[in-house]
C-alpha cells in the first residue's frame, strides 16, 4: 500500500487598496419580485413594476426605476429598449439563491495570487478606512507606492468570487487605473494527497480548500517519476525495487523505506512544491544478486539465540520469504556461517551472533 504523504508549498501574496467599487453578494428579497416579474414577462419596466409590485403606476415609477436601475448594476437586469429590462443568467442565479449584488463605493484592500491548486486568485476583500489627512501629516505617513494593479488583480475584475478566506461572494466592478501596492503577505498550501485535503495558511489562519482530482497513486507516480525512481517502481504490487547496498539496516529490516524528493517536487499542471519525505515505502530487492544478499544479511540479523538446526532453518525461511520472485536463493550452512562470524584475530571475543551459531555447532543442537 502506497502511505499518506504531504505536498507543501509557499505562495506570494500580493496586498493592493484601491477607492473604487465592489458589489457584495447580500439576501434582499424585497427585490425578488422584480426579478420574478421579469422571468415571467417579456421585460419589466419602471411603469409596469410600479403599477404591479408598488401599487401606483405614476406615483411611484421613480422609486421603481431607481430599484431596476440597482438590479441593473447588479448584473442581475439587462437594458431592453428604450426603457425596459430583461432577466441575464446571473439573474436566474439571483432568483435560485434570492441574493444579489448589492454595489458600494469606497476603499477596500484586496489579497489576491495565482496558483493552480487554487480555483481563483481572491484571498480576501475588505473594506478599508482612509486615514485622514491630519493624521497621515502627524504621523509622518510614507509616501503611498501608486501604481498600475498588477495583473492578479485585473484579473479579478468583473468576477463574482468568494474570497478563499471566507466570507460572501465579491465583486470588483470598478477599478482604478492606479492602486496603492502594499508589503506582500506569504501564504502555505498543504496538499494531504491521500485524505483529499487542501489548507491555506495566512497569518496564522487556515482554511480548507476543495483539493485536486488526482487519484494518490497517480500523484505518487509522479513524484518517482521526478526523482528517476519511475523504473524501479512496480506498479502492480506497488513495491520500490532497491540495491542491498544503498539500504540503511533499519530499511533493510523493515522491508520498508523512508524516500525524500528534493526540491522542486514538480506535479503535473499543479506546479512545484517542497521537499517532501514519503515515510514507509515497501521495498524489495532489485536484482538476483541484491536479493540474495538482503536474505542472507536478514538471517544472520535474526541469529539472537543458540542457532539450533530447528531455529536456524526457520530463521532462513524467514530470511527468504519476501524475495518469492528469486527463488531459489543460495543461503550459507550454519556452520559456514559460524565461521565466517567468528574474529579474524585469535583471541578476539565472539560477537553475540557468532558466540549463538559456535555453540549449536559445538554441541550439535
Amino acid at each position: 500500500m502506497i502511505p499518506a504523504f504531504t505536498l507543501t508549498r509557499s505562495i506570494k501574496i500580493h496586498v493592493t487598496r484601491f477607492a473604487g467599487e465592489v458589489a457584495k453578494e447580500e439576501k434582499r428579497p424585497e427585490l425578488m419580485p422584480f426579478l420574478l416579474m421579469a422571468r415571467d414577462t417579456d421585460g419589466i419596466t419602471a411603469a409596469s413594476a410600479a403599477g404591479h409590485l408598488l401599487g401606483a403606476h405614476e406615483g411611484r415609477r421613480q422609486i421603481a426605476q431607481r430599484l431596476l436601475e440597482q438590479l441593473k448594476r447588479s448584473g442581475a437586469l439587462e437594458a431592453q429598449g428604450n426603457e425596459g429590462f430583461k432577466l441575464t443568467e446571473a439573474g436566474h442565479e439571483a432568483l435560485e439563491k434570492e441574493a444579489v449584488f448589492i454595489a458600494e463605493r469606497g476603499s477596500w484592500e484586496v489579497w489576491h495570487t495565482s496558483d493552480p491548486l487554487l480555483p481563483h486568485g481572491l484571498i480576501q476583500l475588505t473594506g478599508y478606512t482612509e486615514p485622514k489627512a491630519y493624521d497621515e501629516v502627524k504621523h509622518d505617513a510614507p509616501k503611498r507606492d501608486a501604481k498600475r494593479p498588477p495583473p492578479t488583480l485585473d484579473a479579478l475584475k468583473g468576477l463574482p468570487l468568494a474570497p478563499i478566506m471566507g466570507g460572501e461572494r465579491r465583486r470588483i466592478d470598478d477599478l482604478p487605473n492606479k492602486v496603492e501596492l502594499l508589503e506582500s503577505k506569504t501564504g502555505t498550501l498543504t496538499w494531504e494527497v491521500a485524505r483529499k485535503r487542501l489548507s491555506l495558511t495566512v497569518d496564522e489562519q487556515t482554511v480548507d480548500r476543495p483539493a485536486p482530482e488526482l487519484a494518490h497513486k497517480a500523484t505518487f507516480e509522479a513524484l518517482l517519476e521526478t526523482a528517476g525512481l519511475t523504473f524501479d517502481w512496480d506498479a502492480e504490487t506497488e513495491i520500490l525495487r532497491r540495491s542491498f547496498a544503498d539500504l540503511s539496516d533499519a530499511f533493510r529490516r523493515n522491508m520498508r523505506e523512508d524516500v525524500t524528493f528534493p526540491s522542486p517536487v514538480r506535479l503535473h499542471q499543479y506546479g512545484n512544491f517542497e521537499q517532501t519525505t514519503v515515510h514507509g515505502i515497501d521495498i524489495n530487492a532489485r536484482t538476483l544478486h541484491d536479493a540474495e544478499a538482503w536474505a542472507d544479511w536478514r538471517l544472520e540479523d535474526s541469529i539472537n539465540e543458540i542457532a539450533c538446526s530447528r531455529r536456524f532453518d526457520k530463521w532462513c525461511s524467514e530470511a527468504v520469504a519476501p524475495f518469492v520472485g528469486f527463488t531459489p536463493l543460495d543461503l550459507p550452512s550454519r556452520q559456514d556461517l559460524a565461521a565466517r562470524a567468528r574474529p579474524a584475530e585469535a583471541g578476539a571475543p565472539l560477537s553475540a551472533v557468532a558466540w549463538n551459531l559456535t555453540a549449536a555447532e559445538d554441541w550439535n543442537l
